[in-house]
C-alpha cells in the first residue's frame, strides 16, 4: 500500500477521521497510531512486521539502560552493542549477496559457500530509514542523559510513523516525540496540507513517471540507440527523475503528517538551485545529509578535529555505500567526497580573503564586487554544480560501472547518429528547474486561489486536480525510487 494508491486513500480518510478524534485522548491515541502504523506498514510489507519490532526494541531497550547506567564505560558499551547491531541487521539485507560473490572472488571453496547460502533474500521496505531512525532515538538519548525516557509504545510509534516510516524524511526523536504527546490538526494548515499533496501527486504521477518512461529507461538501457542530444536528455531527465520523484514523495510525507497534526520537516530545499557541492548537500535529502553529518561526520572530527578532507570523505563513501552494495555507489559517494572537498576548500580559502584586516576595520572583499559579477559568478556555479550532480547520478542510475561510462562516452560524441528525445522530455526538465527556482511563488500563489474556496467547492478542486493528474499519468506508476534504499 503506497501513497499513490487508492487503497491508501480509503485508509487515511478512515486514520484521518479517527485521529482527529482521538487526539486529545491520552490514553487511546496512542494505541491507535500504533494500530495504524501497523496496518500501513503491514500491508506495504507484511513479513517484515516483526523485525520493525526487533529493530525498535533493541533501540528502546538501549535507550532504558541508558537511563539506569550512569558509568560512561558501561554507557559506551551499551550504545556500542546497540549499533552493531542495527547495523548488522542492514549489511545482511543490504550487502549479504555481495559478500557471497566476493567470498567468491577470493577463491573460497563451493561447499563453503554452500554453507553460507540461504534462500532469497528480500530487501524489507524502509529498512534504511527506521533504522537510522532508531539509531538516533539511542544515540540522542546517549547525548543527553536528562532526557525523559520514552515508554516502549512510544518508541515504537517514532520509529514505525506510517507518514516517513517507508522512505523518510528521517526523524529526530526532540522533534517528533514531543509532537506525539500533543498530536493537535491545525484548520490552518489544511490548505498547505492539500497543496503538499497535490505537489506530490503531480511530480510522481505525471512528472517523473513521464520522462522515467520516454527517456530515462530506454537511454539507460540501450544507450547505443541515442544521438548524443538524446543521451544528455536522458542524463538531465534522470536528474529531473530523481528529484521529482523523492521531492514528489516528501511533499506527500510532509502533507500527511500536517493533516494528523504533525510537521515531519522539509527535506527537499531547491537543491538544483545551489551554485556549489556544499550548498546542494544542505538541499538535498535534507534528513539523510544532517544525520551523516551529525552522527558520522561530526564524530569522525568533522571539520575541527583530525583531517577535515578525509572525513568529508569518508562521509560520503559511507553515505554512498549505505544506498547498496555495488561498485557504482561508492564511486559516486567517492566523488561527491572529491567534490566536497574542493567545494569546501573554495568556501573556506574565500572566507579567509573576505575577512582581511586593514587598520583594524573588517573589510569583506565579496560585497565589494558589482552585482553582474556576482550575478556571472552565482550562474557559472549553478551550471558546474547542476552538471556535476547530474553526472553523478549517471552511476546511481546505470546497472553497472560499464554501463555508466559507455553512457558517458556516448554523451561525449557528437557525431554519432542515433534517436533523440521528444520535446515533452525537456520541458519537463526546465519546469523541474523552474518549480524550484520559483516553488515559494508558485506555493503562495496556489495557496491563496485556493483559500478563495470553501466547503464543496474545495472538494470540486481538489478533485479536479487529482483527475487531472491520473490522467496525466500513466496507467501503472512505479514504485518510488527510494523505496529500495
Amino acid at each position: 500500500m503506497f501513497f499513490t494508491s487508492l487503497e491508501f486513500a480509503v485508509f487515511l480518510g478512515v486514520v484521518l477521521a479517527l485521529n482527529w478524534r482521538l487526539s486529545a485522548s491520552p490514553r487511546l491515541y496512542p494505541p491507535f497510531l500504533l494500530l495504524a502504523n501497523l496496518i500501513f506498514y503491514g500491508l506495504s510489507a507484511p513479513r517484515f512486521v516483526p523485525l520493525l519490532f526487533v529493530v525498535a526494541l533493541a533501540n528502546w531497550s538501549t535507550v532504558f539502560v541508558l537511563a539506569r547506567e550512569r558509568r560512561p564505560g558501561w554507557r559506551k558499551v551499551c550504545l556500542g552493542l546497540d549499533v552493531v547491531f542495527c547495523l548488522a541487521v542492514l549489511f545482511f539485507f543490504k550487502y549479504y549477496e555481495f559478500s557471497l560473490n566476493l567470498l567468491e572472488r577470493l577463491g573460497l571453496s563451493a561447499e563453503f559457500l554452500t554453507l553460507l547460502e540461504l534462500p532469497e533474500i528480500v530487501y524489507p521496505l524502509g529498512l534504511s530509514f527506521f533504522t537510522f531512525q532508531g539509531l538516533a532515538l539511542a544515540i540522542d538519548h546517549y547525548r543527553h542523559p536528562e532526557w525523559p525516557t520514552p515508554d516502549f509504545l512510544t518508541a515504537l510509534n517514532f520509529i514505525s510513523f506510517f507518514p516517513t516510516v517507508l522512505s523518510g524524511p528521517i526523524q529526530r526523536p526532540d522533534h517528533l516525540i514531543p509532537q506525539m504527546r500533543s498530536a493537535r490538526f491545525d484548520p490552518d494548515n489544511f490548505n498547505l496540507a492539500v497543496v503538499l499533496i497535490i505537489s506530490g501527486l503531480f511530480k510522481k504521477v505525471a512528472l517523473s513517471s513521464y520522462v522515467s518512461e520516454h527517456i530515462v529507461r530506454q537511454v539507460f538501457q540501450v544507450p547505443e540507440v541515442f544521438s548524443a542530444p538524446g543521451i544528455w536528455a536522458g542524463i538531465y531527465g534522470y536528474s529531473a527523475q530523481i528529484y521529482l520523484d523523492f521531492s514528489g514523495y516528501s511533499d506527500l510525507a510532509l502533507g500527511i503528517g500536517l493533516l494528523l497534526g504533525y510537521n515531519v520537516g522539509v527535506n527537499f530545499d531547491s537543491p538544483y538551485m545551489a551554485t556549489n557541492l556544499r550548498d546542494f548537500w544542505r538541499r538535498w535529502h535534507i534528513s539523510l545529509s544532517s544525520w551523516l553529518r551529525d552522527y558520522l561526520y561530526i564524530p569522525l572530527g568533522g571539520g575541527r578535529r583530525g583531517c577535515k578532507p578525509l572525513n568529508l570523505f569518508l562521509t560520503q563513501l559511507l553515505g554512498g555505500l549505505w544506498h547498496g552494495a555495488h561498485l557504482r555507489y561508492l564511486l559516486w559517494g567517492a566523488l561527491h567526497g572529491l567534490g566536497l572537498i574542493v567545494s569546501h576548500y573554495r568556501h573556506d580559502k574565500r572566507r579567509k580573503a573576505a575577512n582581511q584586516t586593514a587598520g583594524g576595520l573588517t573589510l569583506r572583499a565579496w560585497q565589494k564586487r558589482p552585482p553582474r559579477f556576482r550575478s556571472w559568478r552565482a550562474l557559472g556555479g549553478f551550471l558546474v554544480t547542476f552538471n556535476f550532480v547530474s553526472f553523478g547520478w549517471i552511476l546511481f542510475r546505470a546497472e553497472d560501472s560499464a554501463r555508466a561510462w559507455e553512457i558517458v562516452k556516448a554523451a561525449a560524441d557528437f557525431s554519432r547518429p542515433g534517436a533523440g528525445a521528444p520535446l515533452q522530455v525537456w520541458l519537463i526538465i526546465g519546469l523541474t528547474l523552474l518549480m524550484q527556482a520559483a516553488g515559494v511563488n508558485l506555493r503562495e500563489a496556489f495557496l491563496k486561489i485556493q483559500g478563495r474556496f470553501s466547503g464543496p467547492a474545495l472538494s470540486l478542486w481538489c478533485a479536479f486536480w487529482v483527475v487531472l493528474i491520473l490522467k496525466l499519468g500513466p496507467t501503472g506508476v512505479l514504485p518510488f525510487i527510494y523505496f529500495q534504499y
